[in-house]
Formats: C-alpha cells, structure tokens, sequence
C-alpha cells in the first residue's frame, strides 16, 4: 500500500488527534531545552547541576510511580461505559496514595536520598519530591483526559504542565529549591482540573453491554507493564553508561549520550502514535467483540503496514541525521566537539527497527491484556547488554561496540514486536472463511 493511499485512508479525527499530540510534544520538549538554557544562565553551574539532578531522579522515579496506569487508563477507560468518571478517579486517586507513600519515605530518610541523588540538604529534597508527584499527577490526569476522548484537553494540561507553568515558574523565583517546588504545586493543579473535567458529566455515554473493568484490572494491566517502562528508556541509557564506565576518552560517553538524543528525537515522532491509537484501538476491540464481530480486513491490513510506513519515514530521517551530522554538532556543541558527528552517523540507523516497534506497540497493548510488550523490551535489553560485551570482547573501540549492541537489541525488538503484530491482530472476518 503506497503511503499516500495509507494517509487517506486513515481517519481525519486519527489525523488530527496525531498532529496536535505530536505538536505538543515537540512544544514541550522546546520549553524543556529552554528551561535548561534560562537555567544555566541563572543558576550557574551548581544550580544546574542541581536541576539536573533533579529531573534525573524524576526520570528515575516515574516509572515506577505511575505502575503502568498511563497505558492502562489509555486501555481501560474506553470500555468503561458510563463508569468512565468513576474509574478515572480511582486510578487517580490510588495514584495519590502511592505518591504520599513514596513522598513520605523521602522525606523521612531525606540526608540518605540527598547523598544517593547528589542533590543536597533535606530542602532540596523535598523540591525534588513536589516536583516528581506534580510532573506524575499530571501525567495520570492527561491520561485519564485521552483515554476519555477527550484529546483537546489532554493536549491542554499537557502543554500547561510540563510547558507553560514550568517557564512561569522560573519568572517567579531565583531560588532553585522554590523554583521545582512551584513546578510541582502548578502541576498538581493542573491534574486536578484534568481529572475533574475526564469523562461526561452526565450518564449519556451509553453502556458497554458487557461490565466495565474494575480498578484490580486497570492496576494488574499497569503493573505487569512496569518493568517495560523501566526496560525503555535503559536501552537508551546502557549505551552511555557503558562508555562511561570502559572508555579512556571521558569524551566519548557524552558523545554517545548525544547520539542516543538524537535517537530519541526521531523516535518520537513514533511514540506519539501510542497515546493516540492505543484508546481509539481498545475502545473498538470491545464494541467489536461485543457485537459478535471481528476486526475488518482493511483495518487489519492498515496496522500491519503501519510498522513499514514507520520504518520508511525513520530513514529518510537517519539519511538527512547522516548529511547534517557534522554541521549540526558544530552548531550545537561547538568545533571543539569532533566526533560525536562520526557517532550520530554510526548510530542514527538504529531508529529504524525502533521505529517498528512504536508502530507495532499500541496495537499489542490494545488487543492483547498479558504484557507482551514488557516482556520484548526486557529480552531486548538483555540482548543489548551481550551483544555489546560481545562486540567489545571481539575488539570495537568501546563506543562502536555500544552502539552496536544498541543496534543488535533494536533489530531484535523490532522483529519480535511485529510478530507478535501479527500473532495479536484477529483473523478479519472476510479472511476467516476458505
């Protein structure tokens, strides 16, 4: 299928619903380099230390605090019929609970966790803290909000969470500490105004004919999916870490770090095809399954074409990586920063299997409850971790031998993934008869 025909044939309601995540995203992601640059500016050098600590100990804390409820509210609540409110809110709510727990333990042992973190005093703690269960409420609510339907003001408290209040946060205070303290608070805010708004007020969203899930369902779906969560972003980050830790060039590591964001930034185009199919995809899983019927032959067709049209886009965006590399490093970085370009080009084709796997994951997660998606990005990252200790055993200079075992795990996920595309997809109705 060309890919103008596949375009057409894709929803305007799909199309629209990507073009405005995606572009949030990317606003997003512009206040968040932003933000690094006014801080750098501002704090100094301990400051941003400081800061950047402290979104690394977000980062390291959020995948387990959310216990996989991002993917499983994007799951459940389209088959909650006129529940959708209430299980929205319990999900909320137990996400509430979780983060006073894990709050509590940080502040109570905060001398401990300042040393583990690097972050400093029990003040600096308690920043960090507020802003982790801000920047998790308000991912809970968004979701909440998408799995609703409601994409506009997903698409709203996001940009207004993790963009906008941040920025005004800054323009409030000098004070670090208060700085990720208001952060946090704005957050918070902006999750409850989403989680008040998800779902209908009323009772007229009609009921499924089945009932609708209850929070053990939502909460076992999630937790079976948080070692993945937690498998993501390490296959990014065990690249750099092993530079870091077998390299005699300290240089090296940070220009596989740039490499592996480079990465990161084509694969996003991807990543936004999550939050948008995964709902829309379970919410027609059910109404099918409860009319009796099947998937059709031409949306069957579409989700396995989909992972090849992601594939496609991904190496027109390595080839152009590959053509800018050296400009683009020189821009960015500085002349000073010689190879880290020859490390981009070593490493961008890794997006293109990676790009198969986003585009094969919201259909596994929409169609099949048990973690099949966790337990492909485990197994990758465990090929990723042999066959870099293999590449080095044969003699690659330890980046190259980093970015080849990135390479092997990102090949060996995507073939898995999209068998499992395939394995997930039910036999559509006009195939199903010889």
């Amino acid at each position: 299928m060309p890919a103008r025909s596949l375009l057409a044939r894709v929803p305007a309601g799909v199309r629209r619903d990507y073009v405005a995540t995606t572009a949030a995203h990317w606003l997003t992601l512009a206040a968040g380099l932003l933000l690094f640059h006014l801080v750098a500016r501002r704090a100094g050098v301990a400051g941003f230390a400081y800061y950047q600590v402290a979104r690394g100990m977000v980062s390291t804390v959020q995948p387990l605090a959310l216990i996989g409820l991002v993917s499983a509210l994007h799951r459940y609540l389209p088959r909650a019929g006129r529940r959708i409110r209430v299980l929205a809110r319990q999900a909320f709510l137990l996400e509430v609970v979780l983060l006073n727990v894990v709050g509590l333990a940080a502040v109570a042992l905060a001398g401990d966790v300042g040393r583990l973190f690097g972050i400093g005093g029990a003040r600096e703690v308690r920043a960090a803290v507020v802003l982790t269960a801000g920047v998790c409420l308000c991912t809970v609510s968004a979701a909440a909000l998408r799995g609703c339907g409601q994409v506009g003001r997903s698409v709203l408290a996001s940009l207004l969470g993790f963009g906008v209040l941040p920025l005004a946060a800054f323009l409030v205070t000098s004070r670090m500490h208060v700085f990720l303290t208001l952060q946090g608070v704005a957050m918070t805010v902006v999750a409850c105004w989403g989680i008040a708004k998800a779902g209908p007020r009323r009772a007229e969203r009609r009921a499924t004919p089945r009932p609708a899930p209850p929070l053990r369902t939502v909460l076992r779906y999630g937790i079976r999916r948080t070692p993945g969560d937690v498998a993501l972003p390490g296959l990014f980050a065990f690249p750099t870490f092993f530079v870091a830790a077998t390299s005699h060039s300290t240089a090296e590591a940070g220009y596989v770090g740039f490499a592996t964001s480079a990465i990161t930034l084509i694969c996003a185009i991807f990543g936004m095809l999550n939050p948008v199919l995964l709902p829309r995809l379970s919410g027609h899983a059910a109404d099918t399954e409860a009319a009796g019927r099947t998937f059709g032959a031409e949306l069957a067709h579409g989700l396995k074409v989909l992972p090849f049209a992601a594939a496609g886009v991904a190496a027109l965006a390595s080839a152009t990586l590959l053509v800018v590399a050296t400009p683009l490093v020189h821009w960015f970085l500085g002349g000073d920063f010689a190879g880290a370009d020859t490390m981009i080009r070593f490493g961008a084709p890794v997006s293109i299997p990676l790009a198969v796997y986003y585009a094969a994951r919201p259909t596994i997660d929409a169609l099949r409850e048990a973690p099949v998606t966790t337990v492909l990005l485990v197994g990758s990252l465990a090929v990723e971790v042999v066959a870099t200790y293999g590449a080095a055993a044969l003699g690659l200079d330890a980046w190259q031998a980093a970015l080849a075992g990135f390479g092997a795990a990102a090949v060996a996920l995507a073939v898995s993934s999209y068998l499992a595309l395939l394995r997930a997809i039910p036999v559509p109705a006009s195939r199903s008869k010889p």
